[in-house]
């Protein structure tokens, strides 16, 4: 198959991810090295697309700077993110604005200080997006980071600096040293079955 039919059937794929309800997409990006910015970039930025990233990207950097959350909160708005009544977003949050339409903040939750929510990722050959729903009443404590496809579920709590890339169930404590430690074991796991499959 030709990139550029690679390239339309990827498209036509992030088009219907983004018009659907399924929490992952995963895309091959299938091509050498320095080639890859440019192929992904065609894939989820074609036309008018990337001005209108660079607008959101802009518009999410100045709410990253304001330490006044409703402020903040009109801006991420602005931008397509889904931001529930009385929601809290810390100074020195990242909400990504490749997908900001992804991204599902509940009522009266709570966002930390400098806690990230990703809603792209590249890794290996495999360009990932993912919704976020962060519940009602949860709260994500600050330099935590949820990574796409992840639910966070209602008055759930999040330690500071998680890494969550698993559901939290609602009224859940996630303890920062548990899930660190669970991700680490999830690694050295999958390792060793890989390692021992080769031999």
């Amino acid at each position: 198959m030709r990139d550029n039919e690679k390239i339309e059937q990827a498209r036509e794929a992030l088009r219907n991810f983004l018009q659907g309800t399924e929490k992952k997409l995963e895309i091959t990006i299938d091509c050498p090295a320095k080639d890859r910015i440019r192929y992904i970039y065609s894939i989820i930025f074609p036309g008018l697309q990337k001005a209108r990233f660079y607008w959101r990207f802009f518009v999410a950097r100045i709410a990253y700077f304001i330490d006044f959350s409703p402020i903040k909160v009109f801006l991420y708005r602005s931008i397509g993110i889904k931001i529930g009544k009385g929601a809290f977003i810390s100074p020195g949050v990242i909400l990504d604005p490749h997908f900001p339409g992804l991204i599902n903040i509940g009522d009266y939750a709570i966002i930390g200080w400098g806690a990230h929510l990703f809603t792209h990722e590249f890794s290996g050959d495999k360009y990932t997006a993912g919704r976020i729903s962060i519940g009602s009443g949860a709260v994500i404590g600050g330099f935590s980071i949820i990574r796409g496809g992840v639910n966070i579920g209602e008055n759930a709590q999040v330690a500071s600096n998680c890494i969550v890339y698993k559901d939290v169930p609602k009224n859940y404590f996630q303890d920062s040293v548990v899930l660190l430690n669970r991700a680490l074991v999830d690694v050295y796991r999958k390792e060793k079955e890989s390692h021992a499959a080769d031999i």
